[in-house]
């Protein structure tokens, strides 16, 4: 059977400056070094969804350094805000040709929702009231279509307690919500920097890789992990099943400062 191929890259955390190095490492270099190996071993993809934290601290030329690196793929793209972001550059600098800031896509018969958790000047999310409405109306509205949603925070706990306290802070009323409508398939988000699957009822819950640098799982603290960046593929059903692979990147992360107890 046919499917839909998506890949999805969360946590670029792409420096102001070309060549700038974070933790040791330059974040925009491993973006695109994770971009073209899922695209070289995985696609051609159907669509990218970016799940936020594209920018470190957040400036006109991050986004379309971004946006240039996504065009010379000719796919679309669509993208979401992290709570390192600045939502308004993104829309104003990843808004051309096939890549935008859209919430939401209807693609060979599925529903893919992109939702803005970010809370400013916070590094914990939410889902603002008009947010969760628009999710509500828009489910309504497509009931007949399997659904797949994004989002930059996580909805369930990770596992990494310090990381937890900055999950969704309304999860429960946004989990309540969407078991109403049982064409939502899955949720998948960035933020934790390391991957999970979980369920919740039938939906699935999943977690992407940062293309740059991952946390240690299950940690109490801050801690940075030597696992190397990676990406989330999917593959969407016409039946509504769908299928879900981290792949990463075959590499040694040697020049990375482990002992970082912040970024």
């Amino acid at each position: 059977m046919a499917a839909l191929k998506l890949l999805q890259l969360s946590d670029l955390h792409v420096t102001p400056h070309a060549g700038e190095l974070m933790l040791g490492i330059d974040t925009e270099a491993f973006f695109q070094q994770t971009l073209k190996h899922a695209v070289d071993r995985h696609g051609p993809f159907d669509l990218i969804l970016l799940t936020g934290d594209l920018a470190q601290d957040p400036c006109a030329d991050s986004y379309r350094r971004i946006c240039r690196h996504l065009s010379s793929y000719n796919t679309r793209c669509l993208c979401l805000p992290g709570n390192h972001d600045d939502f308004g550059l993104m829309q104003t600098h990843l808004h051309t040709g096939n890549i935008g800031c859209d919430k939401q896509l209807v693609l060979d018969g599925w529903l893919i929702l992109m939702l803005n958790s970010q809370k400013i000047d916070s590094p914990i999310g939410v889902l603002a009231d008009d947010e969760l409405a628009f999710l509500a109306r828009t489910l309504e509205s497509h009931a007949g279509l399997p659904t797949l949603i994004a989002v930059h925070h996580h909805c369930i706990a990770s596992g990494s307690s310090w990381m937890d306290t900055m999950r969704i802070q309304n999860s429960a009323a946004f989990l309540a919500l969407i078991k109403k409508h049982p064409q939502v398939k899955a949720v998948t988000c960035g933020h934790v920097h390391q991957t999970f699957t979980k369920h919740e009822g039938q939906i699935a819950l999943f977690a992407a890789p940062a293309s740059c640098f991952q946390f240690t799982p299950h940690s109490s603290e801050f801690s940075i992990d030597d696992t190397p960046p990676g990406y989330r593929v999917f593959r969407l059903y016409g039946n509504g099943r769908l299928q879900s692979e981290v792949f990463r990147l075959p590499i040694k992360m040697t020049d990375l400062d482990r002992n970082a107890r912040e970024y």
